[in-house]
């Protein structure tokens, strides 16, 4: 069961307003974890699912990517993309702090691009481990991801948390009394543009927590605010994918061009 993340995420709509002080926190640690702070932006693809931006650090690619959970670009932020070639990643990666949505994903992919995981990292399947680890206790998904009808078949019980009316979701006002309690909590990498990972990461310490999706920024920032595995991806042929994000393909069509998925374990989390 692949575990990226493929559904148009209307789960939770990018907030119009400045991140809430816990969210703005967390943003602020993962832009100072950046290991290419000063890569030089040199190409941004856009399209109306993803975007993904590239940049160079001395001879060294650094590719990220981000959704867009469908937000709109407006005619400001279209000049903001003709300013954002030749910008470093830092600078651009603090685009996370602002109101706008379609500039929180700008940022979120500046923030990706920036970030290097450790190599070598071991063959996981986050859906098998959620499965392996939910056999006893609640178990929490954060958006409908491809496998959902899947791992409901594998846990003790699952709770789907959409606020989309689809089937098989759970209540939002039962959310906050599940999430004290689950065992294991699958999240996806957008809460991070929508403003709610430091929340549910907060509301959920007891609870064994993969962040999944390519919108994941791999960084150990994450293990330290209670993620035990970041199951996110990388670019490894930026060309071919910058193509089919610019004519509005989605994740799941354009992953076999050239993305290679990752899943980052916290030290010791599997010993």
């Amino acid at each position: 069961m692949k575990t990226n993340c493929t559904h148009q995420d209307q789960n939770f709509l990018p907030s119009q307003r400045p991140a809430p002080s816990r969210e703005l926190k967390l943003i602020s640690e993962l832009i100072e974890s950046i290991q290419h702070p000063e890569a030089v932006i040199s190409e941004v693809a856009v399209g109306s699912h993803f975007i993904g931006i590239r940049a160079e650090d001395n001879g060294i690619e650094c590719v990220g990517l981000a959704s867009t959970l469908g937000a709109a670009v407006t005619a400001e932020e279209w000049r903001l993309l003709d300013e954002l070639p030749g910008t470093p990643l830092a600078r651009a990666a603090e685009l996370l702090k602002s109101a706008s949505a379609f500039a929180i994903s700008l940022g979120a992919a500046a923030l990706n691009a920036g970030l290097v995981p450790p190599p070598d990292l071991p063959n996981l399947e986050a859906s098998t481990i959620m499965a392996e680890r939910g056999k006893h206790g609640e178990t929490v998904l954060v958006g409908e991801f491809p496998f959902t009808d899947w791992l409901r078949k594998e846990v003790q019980t699952l709770h789907l948390f959409e606020l989309r009316d689809i089937p098989g979701r759970t209540s939002p006002a039962l959310w906050d009394e599940i999430l004290s309690r689950c065992r294991v909590l699958g999240l996806t990498g957008t809460t991070l543009i929508t403003r709610a990972m430091a929340a549910y990461l907060e509301k959920a310490p007891q609870a064994f927590t993969i962040v999944i999706g390519p919108t994941t920024p791999l960084s150990p920032v994450l293990f330290s605010h209670g993620a035990d595995i970041l199951a996110g991806c990388r670019v490894v042929s930026p060309g071919p994918v910058f193509e089919a994000i610019r004519q509005g393909m989605s994740f799941r069509d354009f992953k076999k061009l050239g993305v290679r998925f990752l899943a980052w374990p916290r030290p010791g989390t599997l010993a």
